[in-house]
């Protein structure tokens, strides 16, 4: 599947839909409009100038977000630099589900995560049932 930011500058091609997507309802997911699906770095292919942000906020921020620079469009994340550093080994990156056609998504659960109420130790919760992305779903 591929699809491109708001101007069609930069793409991005995966090549199978992701085991499920998080609208988490932190800031960051918040105000970037990410709903994210997760894939190692060799399944995702990006093209196109992004410019990459990286939050103050947390002292130990993990995601490092890009977004195209021409649009502002949020396309995708890595893990920052300092992540990756004390995470050798982790490959995953996160893509923005909403700048894919949702019907390319159909079948694809989508779970809510309490991103706000969580600590950043251990597994968090989930703000409500998870739901199936379908006809009588409009994504």
């Amino acid at each position: 599947m591929t699809a491109n930011c708001l101007c069609g500058a930069v793409s991005i091609t995966i090549d199978a839909k992701p085991e499920f997507i998080h609208v988490c309802n932190c800031s960051l997911c918040r105000k970037s409009g990410g709903a994210w699906g997760y894939f190692p770095s060799a399944i995702v292919k990006t093209t196109g100038d992004t410019v990459s942000f990286l939050r103050r906020d947390k002292e130990n921020a993990a995601a490092e977000l890009q977004s195209c620079t021409r649009c502002g469009t949020t396309t995708h994340w890595t893990f920052s630099k300092s992540f990756r550093e004390q995470n050798e080994g982790v490959d995953l990156m996160g893509v923005n589900m909403r700048i894919f056609n949702p019907d390319d998504l159909q079948g694809v659960e989508v779970r809510f995560p309490d991103g706000a109420g969580w600590s950043g130790e251990g597994p968090f919760e989930y703000r409500h049932k998870a739901m199936t992305i379908s006809d009588g779903w409009p994504w």
